[in-house]
């Protein structure tokens, strides 16, 4: 007859992820909010658009037109994946980072991922407002349209994402909570962190 084994102790409650990562569409505001998480938990935050133009010393269109939109892709993978080896960071991804083959997977398995909505109409009002080109749609007949077709095919690979957040009605300060409380980082964050201004985000890039 086998012995009784002792019961196992209580974990007790999962420790909260030391990375996170924000995927979405252009406009969706993932640069401002994860600056702002980022902010209140005392990580590191890294846009993956910013890294990428500072290796090439050069900005996003100007990369997408001397090398083409795989070789920005190419860069941007790297930059991803030197990012997900840092610990206690927040990640703002590009907005077709998600959709390449394995970038997902790869986040899934490190950290946790939140995909923040916006509809293409926003989207499109927000980039305009930032004034920060957008290759892909800049040559478009109907940018709206464009920019519904981009999204269309982008939607089942944000979908894999573990939380998602509308953004639509919502400040950058209300999503940066929604981010915290529906992540668990909320339990990461240190005392009195919720005091931080709300203007260190910056406006969106990616």
């Amino acid at each position: 007859m086998t012995p009784d084994r002792p019961p196992s102790p209580d974990p007790g409650p999962a420790s909260p992820p030391s990375r996170l990562v924000l995927v979405g569409f252009m406009g969706a505001g993932k640069s401002t909010t994860g600056s702002l998480v980022a902010h209140a938990l005392g990580w590191e935050f890294v846009d993956l658009d910013d890294q990428v133009e500072r290796s090439a010393g050069r900005p996003v269109p100007e990369i997408i037109r001397g090398l083409g939109l795989a070789g920005f892709r190419r860069m941007e993978a790297e930059a991803g994946r030197k990012a997900l080896a840092r610990e206690r960071i927040v990640v703002a991804a590009g907005g077709g980072w998600a959709a390449e083959p394995g970038r997902m997977a790869e986040a899934l398995g490190v950290a946790r991922t939140v995909w923040l909505q916006v509809r293409p109409a926003t989207a499109l009002a927000r980039v305009a407002a930032s004034g920060v080109a957008r290759p892909l749609l800049e040559d478009a007949p109907s940018p709206l349209e464009a920019a519904e077709a981009l999204l269309a095919e982008r939607v089942p690979h944000y979908a894999r994402g573990e939380v998602t957040i509308d953004t639509e009605g919502k400040s950058p300060e209300e999503v940066a909570l929604e981010v915290l409380d529906r992540t668990g980082l909320d339990r990461a964050a240190p005392s009195g962190s919720g005091e931080h201004n709300p203007q260190d985000g910056r406006e969106e890039t990616a």
